[in-house]
């Protein structure tokens, strides 16, 4: 009887000892799994910070900046300084580009090409601050504007005085921005920059260089009247 006891004791020790192994393999698997799971996860961590506020992520969602539009395209006889100055503002406003013939839509008062010899509604020469420098006023358009609906810049480049140098230009300054130009034009009256709207109609907005403020400043109509003379006394 006591060899019996001693017989299942010695079995059920065993078994204790073979599950107790059992528990320790697998806590062990568990712990290698835990560890794999959590070197994973930082492998990865720093790629998904990646994709949301790295330079490098932002520089491959980001579309490449828009290439500036070229002055060649526009067929107008621009000199060497008028083409060198009308690239430079084109290269810092790539948005936009040199306001052609073609952007010009019928009017009733399209008679002014029976005026002119050369006509050209946006690109027009004069000298406009009294400094006896040849001047220049051009227009340019939106390029995200659609056909039908251009929207107008206007911009004065003024010459510079160089005594022994070439002519050289400002970088333009804007007279008025997206403005509806495709039926009027641009000219210039005396040291005047004219803008009108629309050609069949009398409606035109006139900018004068004030040699105080430095700049082109709005002109109403009741400021182009004359003076009146002094009543004479008796």
């Amino acid at each position: 009887m006591g060899n019996r006891r001693r017989s299942f004791r010695a079995r059920g020790g065993a078994r204790a000892s073979r599950v107790r192994k059992g528990w320790s393999r697998l806590a062990a698997c568990l712990l290698l799994l835990l560890v794999a799971a959590a070197a994973l996860a930082c492998r990865k961590a720093p790629a998904a910070f990646a994709s949301v506020g790295t330079p490098q992520s932002d520089a491959v969602s980001q579309t490449p900046p828009r290439a500036p539009a070229s002055a060649e395209a526009t067929g107008y006889p621009f000199t060497a300084a008028e083409r060198a100055a009308v690239e430079g503002f084109l290269r810092r406003h790539p948005d936009l580009r040199v306001a052609s013939d073609e952007d010009r839509r019928p009017s009733d008062g399209d008679d002014v090409h029976s005026l002119y010899g050369v006509y050209h509604p946006y690109f027009v020469r004069g000298d406009i601050n009294d400094d006896g420098v040849l001047d220049f006023v051009l227009a340019f358009v939106r390029r995200d504007s659609g056909r039908d609906t251009p929207w107008f810049s206007v911009v004065v480049f003024t010459g510079k005085k160089r005594p022994g140098r070439a002519a050289e230009f400002s970088e333009g300054t804007y007279i008025e921005r997206d403005v509806s130009l495709a039926r009027g034009d641009v000219s210039i009256d005396r040291d005047a920059v004219l803008i009108t709207p629309d050609l069949s109609d009398e409606a035109v907005r006139r900018y004068r260089w004030d040699p105080v403020r430095r700049s082109h400043v709005f002109v109403r109509d009741e400021e182009e009247e004359a003076p009146q003379p002094p009543v004479s006394r008796t």
